[in-house]
């Protein structure tokens, strides 16, 4: 759950091992981060919203707030 939820967990070694390079290596590091990670986020929402829209499931647009909510809580719990 937490490489999931937190990409930065993954990239911490690699700032840590880059910081004797000073701080423009770190900056660049951290703009090609930022940018890979928005737009990997970005284009799976996209993709994925698209899709959503292609398919036709009526309970799941009834009560998919719900079932959202349900899995937020029950993540929540579990860790």
């Amino acid at each position: 759950m937490i490489l999931g939820s937190s990409p930065s967990v993954e990239v911490l070694p690699a700032f840590l091992a880059a910081a004797p390079l000073g701080p423009g290596a770190l900056a660049l590091m951290a703009a090609v981060f930022g940018v890979t990670t928005i737009g990997t986020y970005v284009i799976t929402c996209t993709l994925s919203a698209g899709g959503l829209q292609q398919m036709r499931l009526p309970k799941l647009e009834r009560y998919g707030e719900v079932i959202s909510g349900a899995v937020v809580c029950v993540s929540a719990s579990c860790s």
